[in-house]
């Protein structure tokens, strides 16, 4: 299902939505009142047997209730539970299900029908960390949640937190219903999932996104994910990259493209998604750093893809309350125990000591080690982009008549320690007397820096410490 038209309902002014170009994992971005679940529901409506909604609010308990395993025979019965945006039985018809699905299959485990149960259930377990799940078609319930940490058996809902029961139930609801279609050899397989990421925070919401990406891969599925959330949407754009795309949906428009998710959108989507959170759990590390001017160098250095990190100006010395703001964040957000990011101190700073009020965990210190960024601009690898060198340059330095009270510093400047002196006040002259093309001097080191590891006298100015924490 590539292209296709959606009657709207009545009561949003009928007419027609036209889908344009969808992927094989299509997020619908939109604020509250767009139409999205409506979208979902009439999309859903076209064809009940081979379109699976899950609807927004999803709620119950997870026992076993046999007389719902008949209505989990047709795409009719499911359509009709699936009608509003809340259902309070949601996760018994999930259960429901598994006894449906080994009645299609039939319970032997060895049977060569579909996907093996054992693939289910890898599949269901790698989603919920810390659990094993078992589904057996002849117990009551047709399965069992143990916790890997102590062997202990999950018998209520009341035993998980509200995301692990989502996310549980939300993975069995997928997989169930993709296990039947490709039993039945169902030939258009559509999963519309409204909202999935309630109760989910953002660890989790990167699982539930790579297991959207094996899901697609294992059963020749289709996705169409309406959210609000801008942390899911980063984490499926990076978890299924080329098969996904976001159409942003809105009131007035009849006719939506989906845009594949490019690099570009990726990493916009990331910092949309709150770089702060996302980057770790992607692998790309928090950089952060102490104004703008550092901002520019250092979020200019991943458009040449060979660094990748997550970069935040934090206005000077406030890069130290950020540092603990982040490390709070990320203590409170992420079951990833290794150090997730680095806040970069001039060299001019003192880099403070890890201690128990100091937590540096997550989130450590790195120092330039020269005075400041200014300094990487008098590099030899630097003065190499603009056609000079060094001793060019202190020629001019030093006859330099043309900016009035700055002549002086500038004079100076040439008889000393470039990787010491302090160029703050007076670098933008010194761009303008050196190079004759005016490009920013942030931006000839942000390209510097990117374009290769750096080498050198760029690489003794960035400092061993910083260029060993972010890999090249």
């Amino acid at each position: 299902m590539r292209n296709v038209d959606i009657s709207k309902p009545g009561e949003i002014g009928g007419g027609e939505w036209k889908l344009r170009g969808l992927t094989n994992v299509t997020v619908i971005f939109g604020r509250n009142g767009c139409g999205k679940s409506l979208l979902l529901r009439s999309l859903r409506d076209q064809d009940p047997e081979s379109i699976h909604y899950v609807i927004p609010e999803r709620s119950g308990t997870i026992d076993l209730q046999a007389q719902l395993v008949m209505e989990e025979m047709t795409g009719a019965t499911r359509k009709n539970y699936s009608n509003k945006n809340f259902f309070g039985e949601y996760r018994r018809r999930v259960i429901a299900r598994i006894l449906r699905y080994f009645a299609v299959r039939g319970s032997a485990r060895t049977a060569e029908m579909g996907v093996s149960p054992e693939r289910l259930e890898e599949l269901a377990s790698d989603v919920l960390s810390g659990f094993t799940i078992r589904l057996d078609g002849k117990t009551q319930p047709p399965y069992t949640i143990t916790r890997t940490s102590n062997d202990a058996v999950v018998a209520s809902v009341d035993h998980l937190s509200s995301g692990e029961a989502q996310i549980l139930t939300l993975a069995l609801d997928i997989l169930t219903i993709a296990a039947i279609w490709d039993i039945e050899e169902v030939s258009q397989r559509v999963i519309l999932l409204d909202e999935p990421d309630a109760h989910l925070h953002p660890d989790l919401q990167v699982r539930f996104a790579n297991f959207i990406a094996k899901v697609v891969d294992e059963f020749n599925l289709q996705f169409v994910i309406a959210t609000h959330s801008t942390a899911l949407m980063a984490a499926i754009g990076h978890c299924c990259m080329e098969e996904a795309g976001i159409i942003y949906l809105n009131e007035q428009d009849e006719e939506f493209v989906a845009e594949k998710f490019s690099s570009s959108l990726r990493q916009v989507a990331t910092f949309l998604g709150g770089h702060a959170l996302m980057g770790p759990l992607f692998g790309s590390p928090i950089l952060l750093v102490e104004g703008d001017d550092d901002y520019k160098i250092w979020s200019q250095v991943p458009r040449h893809g060979r660094l990748n990190v997550a970069v935040i100006p934090c206005g000077g010395d406030e890069i130290f309350s950020y540092q603990r703001t982040m490390e709070t964040i990320l203590k409170s957000i992420s079951s990833n125990n290794e150090l997730q990011g680095y806040a970069l101190l001039d060299g001019d700073k003192p880099k403070p000591n890890p201690s128990e009020a100091n937590s540096q965990n997550k989130i450590g210190y790195l120092q330039l080690a020269c005075h400041e960024a200014e300094n990487l601009y008098l590099t030899d690898e630097v003065l190499a982009t603009i056609g000079t060198d060094w001793d060019q340059v202190k020629l001019k330095m030093i006859n330099t008549k043309d900016f009035g009270q700055k002549n002086a510093q500038i004079n100076g400047i040439a008889t000393q320690d470039r990787k010491h002196v302090d160029l703050k006040g007076c670098i933008d002259q010194i761009v303008e007397l050196i190079d004759p093309k005016r490009v920013p001097w942030t931006v000839r080191i942000g390209k510097a820096i990117g374009a290769e590891t750096p080498r050198g006298q760029l690489r003794e100015f960035l400092g061993e410490d910083l260029l060993s924490k972010l890999v090249w």
